[in-house]
């Protein structure tokens, strides 16, 4: 597990991206009542084409190879600025001749680097296209309404859900949790973390103690690592789920579509930029009558100084009743897989408290 500073306490907080607000909640529901009160009828993915008033059509098409960006935009009654909004994005309008339209829009660091386009429309004609890799990329589209020439070549992006990048994999059935052969951790006790609301088994041996965190600056309320190599630690680690992840929260499967978000999170903010993850499990679970899902991924990298080649990061996600729901991390380096029973120990031990 990846970390800038050296201090035991402190090396976790690089592994977690901060707590972002509810800004990113919002921006997802408002990127719905977009596409629903600005896309006419008709083709959902055809762009809009000319009126007799006078008017330009504009449609704006965000796409990428990310799940989710922050994107800036004008509209007819000023700018729109919206944080994690859902990948692909569009939204169409109607502007006078020569009014400004611009389209900006940046990769979200929590998805590791990716691809970004940025495409504006204008009477059914692609005018403006723009595209950036990396994980900060930014890719800006502007000019003037009816008033820029057809982009030679430039065809109308397919509005599809981004691709995994090769050699990733997620799970798209339940596959059950294996039973992992080794010594594992004693169990020294109980640990509980109140603002999660969840009690799970505080493991000893090779861990350190058991330790309060603040979650409004970690993300997190309790933690226990210990060193592996003189820059990574394997990670135990408890709080409620980001709100800024809480975009994934919606639909019959919410559950699974949020444990793999909080998974998505913790692999580009915790791990190498090149780290290929591969789940091996995916299933619900009951934690004290309360619905959970836990997803065990293999997260296989290279980094200089670090043993391990392969971590094995398990995410329990469970609905406590709560608005946010709450998790449980568990990373331990393939260089202690003696230690990798403790995703059972910890699994079977959890509560809801």
């Amino acid at each position: 597990m990846r970390f800038e500073l050296s201090a035991g306490g402190r090396r976790l907080g690089g592994r977690f991206p901060l707590p972002l607000g509810f800004a990113a909640v919002a921006g997802q529901a408002v990127a719905l009542v977009v596409w629903v009160a600005h896309t006419p009828g008709g083709e959902p993915g055809r762009a809009a084409t000319a009126k007799d008033d006078g008017t330009v059509a504009i449609t704006y098409i965000v796409t990428g190879d990310r799940p989710t960006a922050d994107v800036e935009y004008d509209a007819p009654n000023g700018s729109e600025d919206h944080e994690a909004l859902a990948l692909p994005f569009k939204a169409q309008y109607r502007f006078e001749k020569g009014e400004t339209v611009s389209l900006r829009v940046q990769n979200r660091y929590q998805n590791g680097p990716g691809h970004m386009m940025c495409t504006i429309v204008a009477n059914g004609a692609v005018v403006k296209q723009a595209s950036a890799s990396g994980r900060f990329a930014t890719a800006s589209c502007d000019g003037l309404a009816g008033m820029s020439r057809p982009v030679p070549g430039a065809k109308v992006p397919p509005l599809t859900a981004p691709q995994l990048p090769k050699g990733e994999v997620r799970l798209t059935k339940v596959v059950r949790v294996p039973r992992y052969k080794g010594s594992g951790s004693p169990v020294l006790g109980r640990v509980g973390d109140g603002d999660a609301r969840l009690s799970y088994a505080e493991l000893g041996g090779a861990w350190g103690p058991s330790r309060r965190s603040d979650p409004e600056v970690t993300g997190y309320g309790r933690r226990q690592v210990f060193d592996t190599d003189a820059s990574w630690q394997a990670v135990l680690a408890s709080g409620k789920v980001s709100s800024a992840l809480m975009g994934a929260y919606k639909g019959p499967d919410r559950l699974r579509a949020l444990t793999t978000a909080v998974q998505d999170a913790r692999q580009h903010s915790a791990f190498t930029d090149t780290t290929t993850g591969r789940d091996v499990a995916s299933q619900p679970i009951d934690v004290s009558g309360r619905k959970a899902w836990v997803i065990v991924r293999e997260m296989h990298f290279r980094k200089e100084g670090v043993s391990s080649t392969m971590d094995l990061s398990a995410v329990v996600v469970v609905d406590t009743g709560r608005p946010r729901p709450s998790f449980v991390w568990l990373d331990v380096p393939g260089s202690h897989k003696r230690l990798w029973p403790d995703v059972n120990t910890l699994i079977s031990s959890l509560r809801v408290s």
